[in-house]
């Protein structure tokens, strides 16, 4: 599987999103769990938990995601 197809969780798919921080928490964890795919995914990873969290990023983890319905890690950064 090329890695632009591969899958990831499907964040954005909930109807109910909750709120904007979660949804860039959940979306740091993707990127991390990608970033064997994809080099500048790290650098999206810390962007997102300084987002987050502010200048104590590094110090942080990203947010739990729920497996659910997945989509194309391009998908998934075309939704980002």
């Amino acid at each position: 599987v090329s890695c632009n197809k591969m899958n990831v969780t499907n964040i954005f798919a909930d109807d109910k999103r909750g709120n904007n921080m979660e949804i860039l928490c959940k979306a740091a964890t993707i990127a991390r769990e990608s970033q064997s795919c994809h080099r500048y995914l790290e650098g999206i990873y810390h962007n997102l938990l300084s987002l987050i969290w502010g200048i104590r990023a590094g110090h942080k983890k990203p947010c739990p995601v729920a497996a659910g319905s997945t989509t194309s890690l391009k998908n998934f950064l075309k939704e980002l």
